[in-house]
């Protein structure tokens, strides 16, 4: 059947059988077309109308199409839905004899994206790429539209692990790996929640030692790995070559935005798990999965792109380093002092481009005129930023303003060369005239001879009414049939003889040429298109001379993207009341009446209750937090960690004051759900996070625990939680709060060293609660779930019944407790505790509603 069909479909078959695994975008003048099943796939996805192509000797092809100049739209709609699209570009005219010639220029796939349209400007865009090799794994992650390229190892029985915490970290849009990388996949977290996409897998002769070793050195122009710093990264060099090698096949050329590598380290940020990450929502809600509503949500306030990207690396990893921290907080103390410094800053970065993601177009040969003069404009900012960043000390703004290097000698061969301003909407490229007048003397000499034809099309036109003496009588011209000069039919009677050729009749006109017309015509068009040529040429020139400024250009955008990011932290802190906290290499973290960053900003001023927090590795390490469901236990234990993870990332914080010890991991063990994906229950999940953290925390790590062992029957999870909460606090010691409804674990504050009880405050007045959202010392009596099934709005007869019989049971409790035997004295079993409380009760400090709550709770508990 395919010997019968026409040399064009013969061609796109063998294009397609070259790439099966992609959609063909097959050129076609002024379309993208696709053929067989990839029409009628892009149909239904696209919602084109499918129609049918000739093949030849009678037979047809589904078939359907897409403007090129719009393609942009609908590959992104493909890309979305997880699809490989090859672009496959004619190179001759199709007024040319024989077959067009037409080849794959591109396959698009997620991770290698680099049309502006379609990447999102405030986050990068990751490719990553995996080996591994029994129990080590190397990772190495890149966006190719900035350049940003790092690297990472893991190793040991943990590396699984800490692989599925780092994909959660930087999500990105691709990952390939080796084979046994692939059939890990499903153990991890990220893939199977849909934070990473599924694994693609390449031939395991992608990642072979010496040809991935020789693919680097060739890339980076070096005679070692050693001369980029990744000789001791074994498995992670195979990675980097198996992905180079991987770009340079699906972009038909060299990875040319890839000019470093970094390597990274566990010890240089806080290691946050997957879990924690979600439930502490750094970048997204867990509702919606948006921006709205996270933590990066309320940092953000950045005015460009660059820096955009920048705030969110700075959230999804805090610094671990004290010096790196202090560093950040002094530069943003600087700009936070100095309002009108900030105030400029912001401003004059609010007219910023992209540079970064122009410098990788530059790179890879696709930059365009319009990208070129936002370079040059914001080029021009660069003098008026750099003065007014100059007089600052802090050492991060000082270096940040020394790599704001002065490349004027660009900016000025932009500003002679491309013309200024161009209207993406009316200004298409293709058609030329964006090479400035004055730039080349011959270009201006072509084009002269263009104006000159059309000046002197006007005159003949004149003359030839004026002549024969039809009015009417126009000089047209269309692409098929060139100019001619046309005739109302109701007039042809006037048509002289030196109207030597009738090229076409329409209904109402006829078209004629004279030997005068066809030779200006000659002229005309010659002149076009050599000057359209020539466009062209110089503009390949200019390209080539702007190549040797992507280096420059890129240390510019990393500077703007930390001042950018600076600035946000200094503005927010402003805004909303924040101070700079305290970076220490010691044991405790100390909060004075601190806020939940996110809460606060949805709540009505001055709505939210602050609170105080002591965590250290000693008396104060374990915290255990009782009181009612709604009273805001967990809104409590998020907004230490994220205090905390604010003062790592170098941002000032929500409190009064706050000394924060350097940590080195985050976990939560917060909420309840069943994991569908992985077949396991809500205790099943419970057990594995509380697992993870028992056997990963460290005592410099912080830990939230919340209604542990509630998954299962009553007593055994209050057994499992007192093992779990004795563990914590005499073999792990790590800063832990504890928040539960099990009243029977508050007796371990008694037993074990490092243990406070702390409660939320009620007020209670007749049958009705009111829940302060303060938290103080002591223990909760009771739990007031019946209040909060009240305000819920259970109907009043079953809170009467279950009024009745918690009543009932709470009696039956005590008869027990008290062995029937009827003892009228007894030792309180809060003694201790009471007396506890006594000695950490501060009379200088505390406010007139704490004393009183907490009287009220020594009253109960002496009289229990």
């Amino acid at each position: 059947m395919d010997d019968k069909l026409s040399p064009m479909m013969k061609h796109y078959k063998t294009v397609k059988a070259q790439n099966p695994d992609c959609i063909i975008f097959y050129r076609l003048g002024d379309f993208y077309e696709m053929f067989f099943d990839d029409a009628e796939l892009c149909s239904k996805e696209l919602d084109l109308t499918l129609t049918k192509k000739s093949c030849g000797d009678g037979q047809f092809a589904p078939m359907c199409g897409i403007p090129y100049h719009a393609y942009e739209v609908y590959l992104k709609r493909l890309i979305d839905k997880g699809y490989r699209v090859a672009i496959c570009e004619q190179f001759m005219q199709p007024g040319q004899k024989g077959l067009v010639n037409r080849e794959i220029i591109r396959i698009v796939t997620p991770g290698t994206i680099i049309e502006d349209s379609i990447l999102e400007s405030n986050q990068n865009n990751y490719i990553a790429c995996i080996f591994m090799e029994r129990d080590t794994i190397g990772l190495v992650y890149s966006d190719i539209s900035t350049g940003t390229t790092k690297l990472q190892e893991f190793v040991g029985e943990k590396s699984l692990s800490k692989l599925d915490d780092t994909l959660a970290k930087i999500t990105p849009k691709e990952v390939i790996s080796n084979k046994l990388a692939a059939g890990c996949q499903t153990e991890l977290l990220c893939v199977m929640s849909g934070t990473a996409p599924s694994f693609y897998p390449l031939q395991d002769s992608a990642f072979d030692k010496t040809k991935s070793t020789e693919k680097i050195k060739k890339h980076f122009a070096v005679g070692s790995l050693a001369a980029i710093g990744i000789d001791s990264q074994k498995q992670a060099s195979r990675a980097l070559g198996a992905l180079l090698d991987y770009l340079e096949i699906t972009q038909k050329s060299k990875a040319e935005s890839i000019k470093k590598v970094e390597v990274v380290y566990d010890s240089d940020s806080v290691q946050i798990d997957y879990n924690s990450r979600r439930n502490l929502e750094l970048t997204e809600n867990m509702t919606t999965r948006s921006k709205k509503g996270s933590l990066l949500w309320v940092l953000d306030k950045t005015k460009t792109s660059i820096g955009a990207r920048t705030i969110k690396t700075f959230v999804q990893e805090p610094l671990c380093n004290a010096n790196k921290i202090n560093a950040r907080l002094n530069a943003v103390e600087e700009l936070y002092s100095n309002s009108f410094v900030l105030s400029e800053i912001q401003n004059i970065l609010s007219h910023v481009s992209d540079i970064e993601r122009i410098a990788s177009r530059i790179s890879y040969n696709t930059v365009s005129p319009f990208d070129l003069n936002a370079l040059k404009d914001t080029l021009r900012l660069l003098p008026s930023l750099r003065n007014i960043l100059s007089p600052l000390k802090s050492e991060l703004i000082k270096s940040a303003c020394e790599n704001i290097c002065d490349i004027t000698a660009l900016s000025s061969l932009i500003d002679k060369s491309i013309r200024y301003p161009l209207d993406r909407v009316n200004d298409n490229i293709k058609n030329g005239g964006f090479i400035n007048a004055g730039y080349s003397q011959e270009l201006d000499e072509l084009r002269s001879a263009k104006q000159l034809g059309h000046k002197w099309l006007l005159e003949y036109e004149a003359q030839q009414k004026e002549k024969t003496g039809i009015k009417n009588l126009k000089v047209g011209y269309n692409r098929v049939f060139g100019y001619f000069l046309e005739v109302p039919r109701s007039q042809i009677d006037k048509v002289p003889y030196e109207f030597t050729e009738r090229k076409q009749t329409t209904a109402n006109y006829e078209r004629y040429v004279t030997d005068e017309l066809k030779e200006m015509e000659r002229k005309i068009l010659g002149s076009e298109e050599e000057a359209l040529k020539l466009e062209f040429r110089l503009y390949d020139e200019i390209k080539s001379t702007i190549l040797a400024y992507v280096s420059p250009i890129i240390s510019i955008s990393n500077a703007i993207g930390l001042i950018d990011t600076l600035a946000s932290f200094a503005f927010v802190a402003q805004k909303n009341g924040y101070t700079k906290p305290i970076i220490t290499n010691g044991k405790s973290i100390s909060i004075k009446n601190g806020r939940h960053a996110v809460i606060e900003q949805i709540l009505p001023t001055g709505d939210f209750v602050p609170n105080d927090t002591l965590l250290d590795n000693n008396e104060n390490r374990t915290i255990i937090i009782t009181g009612p469901n709604m009273g805001g236990k967990s809104t409590y234990l998020r907004q230490v960690a994220l205090i905390s993870l604010m003062a790592h990332m170098g941002s000032f914080v929500p409190a009064t004051s706050a000394q924060i010890s350097v940590i080195d991991k985050v976990f939560t063990r917060i909420g309840a759900s069943d994991d569908l994906l992985f077949g396991q229950s809500t205790f099943m999940v419970e057990m594995t996070e509380v697992a993870n953290i028992l056997n990963n925390a460290t005592e410099n790590s912080l830990l939230l625990m919340d209604e542990v062992g509630r998954g299962t029957s009553t007593y055994d999870g209050l057994s499992i939680a007192w093992a779990v909460m004795e563990d914590l606090s005499k073999r792990v010691k790590a800063k832990t709060l504890f928040a539960t409804h099990y009243h029977e674990l508050t007796t371990l504050e008694e037993t074990t060293s490092g243990v406070k009880n702390y409660r939320v405050l009620v007020s209670e007045r007749g049958d009705r609660a009111e829940f302060l959202h303060k938290i103080v010392r002591g223990s909760a009596n009771k739990s007031f779930g019946i209040d909060v099934a009240k305000m819920a709005g259970l109907p009043k007869h079953v809170i009467e019944r279950a009024k009745e019989v918690l009543t009932k049971e709470e009696i039956r409790a005590q008869i027990l407790e008290d062995g029937n035997d009827n003892k009228k004295v007894k030792e309180n079993p809060h003694s201790v505790e009471i007396l506890q409380i006594l000695q950490d009760t501060d009379m200088n400090t505390i406010t007139p509603l704490v004393a009183f709550g907490t009287l009220q709770n020594l009253v109960d508990k002496a009289k229990s």
